[in-house]
């Protein structure tokens, strides 16, 4: 029950003064708070004994005000320490999260899903937060108060009457440890299924457009009352074990007073204790129903954090499976190659790419084409370093490509994917993105180049123009030039282009083909593509298929060897031609002059 403290220990020795301090605090306010049971036992002796006069009352008047005003000093004190420091836990677990995730590749989101991802970085740490600031003020609260009220009863009143009075409180423990166990397993359960609904909904609001397509609103609607129905059900079942402890602290409570108030009565009848002593005893025993009371919130507290701090450390420390420890700062690109490089993915069953051979000199453009699944992007992600490398040999320059410092290798390499992430923020954002301080003029030459700049014109606040969320707003060919042009501000040693220029138009690919070539001369370029059109001018062009270069060429060798490449590029020609040629056929209705 208490792992989760142990594993918040790195948290409690790091702000050690901050908690040390509550402690202190909080002790010290229980003292002066089992004072007042004291003074008023006095003050009631005084007016039985008939000692009340008008410097008593005063006295006591004057006490009582003193520990009341300093006990709500203290409590400021210590309440704003462990809330505080609640939140500030909040802040670096979430910190430390967003650090692990950016550093992790794709194997690592191939094994948690968004929704998971989001819900431990939220509601779980939420609940790591609450152990930390109110579970540690039970914990003071269920031990050292109730310890202070138990010493304060023996010392001030009588030690026999005290035992007979916290005894019967002994055996609810094994009741809490038992339903605790219970609540742990329940909570965690509880947690998965939120998890589950997050991804859900999570894929609904990404796929709306679809579902809306296909009319399965209803679908959708009914699978999301029977997940929240299921979490409705799971939760209720926490809320069912943790409804046990209340009533189980009362009962065992109350059994407490029923034997202080008859055991006090005796020995108030034998003159072993006054009155005051009885209405004083009477007092620490209410003033003992939060604490004890309060055990039955801790271990709900501790056991839900510790569920939480389970889920949440699976997470923090998987990893993607990829240890780059290359040392080598990359300062520029060099000749790329590969001899015999294979690859194969952890859940393939086939290998990916097989016996790679290929050099592409620095400065030069290279073609990748080949059917959808050939390998293109398997074999641009190894320049990404996004998955393991695989066997042979990847050299870039004199040295092997893992030797490189990974971070040195990224700051070298502008790269357009085919799924283009856009972000919910102003043109102007996403294209700067790329490169920080970048000017409005460093974005508008971008913008030309990517042949943005006539759909700028038509946007109603130009640059300033929000695109929405992940670019809902825009075209996907509109969607393709932006993510190019945030490229290209990085001018980067090497640009990758991954199949994105497909939603474009042939005039606007050969466009941001010519306006790339021209500024890029001399530097290192990649263009995947299914239309061939945009790798005519490549250096050398590869063909490859099921994980193998089958022809490699310039555009003319590969036209003259009549392989594959020629016979898509002409169709993709024929089919270009058909599209844009007018209707030549001659109108049936039309009036002919020979009739």
């Amino acid at each position: 029950m208490f792992d989760v403290l142990v594993k918040l220990k790195f948290y409690f020795k790091e702000n050690k003064w901050q908690y040390l301090g509550s402690f202190i605090a909080l002790a010290i306010s229980n003292i002066f708070a089992v004072i007042i049971p004291f003074i008023i036992g006095r003050f009631i002796d005084a007016i039985v004994t008939g000692e009340m006069n008008a410097a008593v009352l005063r006295t006591y008047s004057l006490q009582f005000a003193g520990v009341v005003i300093i006990t709500y000093g203290l409590d400021f004190l210590w309440g704003y320490g462990l809330f505080a420091g609640a939140y500030k836990l909040q802040k670096e677990m979430r910190s430390k999260l967003m650090r692990h995730f950016l550093r992790m590749r794709a194997p690592y989101f191939e094994k948690f899903r968004t929704g998971d991802l989001m819900a431990r970085g939220t509601q779980d740490i939420r609940a790591l937060a609450d152990t930390a600031g109110y579970g540690m003020l039970v914990l003071m609260s269920a031990t050292g108060f109730t310890a202070t009220l138990v010493i304060m009863m023996g010392l001030t009143v009588h030690w026999g009457l005290t035992f007979a009075a916290v005894i019967p409180m002994l055996p609810m423990a094994y009741v809490i440890k038992v339903k605790g166990a219970q609540v742990d397993e329940a909570y965690e359960i509880a947690q998965k299924s939120f998890s589950s609904v997050n991804d859900d909904v999570l894929e609904m609001i990404d796929g709306m457009r679809v579902i809306r397509a296909y009319i399965k609103e209803a679908d959708f609607i009914d699978k999301f009352k029977e997940q929240t129905s299921g979490l409705l059900k799971k939760n209720n079942k926490v809320s069912e074990i943790a409804a046990i402890f209340a009533p189980t602290v009362k009962a065992f409570e109350g059994l407490s007073i029923m034997i202080a108030l008859s055991y006090g009565a005796i020995l108030v009848a034998q003159g072993t204790l006054s009155l005051g002593d009885i209405v004083a005893f009477q007092m620490y025993l209410g003033m003992m129903i939060w604490p004890i009371i309060s055990v039955s919130e801790l271990v709900l507290i501790l056991r839900q954090g510790t569920a939480s701090m389970r889920r949440v450390d699976e997470i923090r420390y998987a990893t993607d499976e990829l240890n780059f420890k290359g040392t080598i700062e990359a300062e520029q690109v060099d000749d790329f190659e590969f001899d015999e490089f294979t690859f194969r993915y952890s859940s393939s069953e086939t290998i990916n790419l097989d016996k790679i051979r290929l050099d592409l000199k620095k400065g030069k453009t290279l073609g990748i084409v080949g059917k959808t699944g050939s390998g293109k992007t398997t074999l641009i992600r190894q320049l990404l370093n996004q998955f393991p490398l695989g066997s042979g040999t990847f050299n870039m320059g004199s040295s092997a490509y893992s030797e490189y410092n990974d971070p040195s290798l990224r700051r070298l390499i502008g790269y357009v994917p085919q799924d283009h992430v856009l972000f919910s923020r102003s043109v102007r954002d996403n294209i700067a993105f790329g490169k920080k301080e970048a000017t409005d003029e460093d974005i508008l030459v971008s913008i030309r180049m990517a042949s943005f700049e006539e759909d700028l014109k038509n946007m109603n606040r130009g640059l300033d123009t929000m695109i929405g969320e992940k670019g809902v707003s825009i075209s996907g060919g509109q969607k393709q030039r932006i993510s190019i042009a945030r490229a290209l501000i990085k001018d980067p040693d090497i640009l990758i282009l991954d199949d994105s220029l497909s939603a474009v138009d042939a005039k606007t690919e050969q466009t941001i083909i010519h306006n790339i070539q021209q500024v890029r001369a001399g530097k290192t370029t990649i263009i995947s593509t299914h239309r061939l059109s945009a790798v005519k001018e490549a250096d050398e062009i590869i063909v490859l298929d099921n994980g193998t270069i089958v022809e490699r060429g310039t555009h003319d060798e590969l036209i003259d060897k009549r392989g594959w490449y020629y016979d898509q590029f002409t169709k993709q020609e024929i089919k270009e031609i058909t599209e844009n040629e007018p209707l030549s056929s001659p109108d049936p209705y039309e009036r002919r002059d020979d009739y």
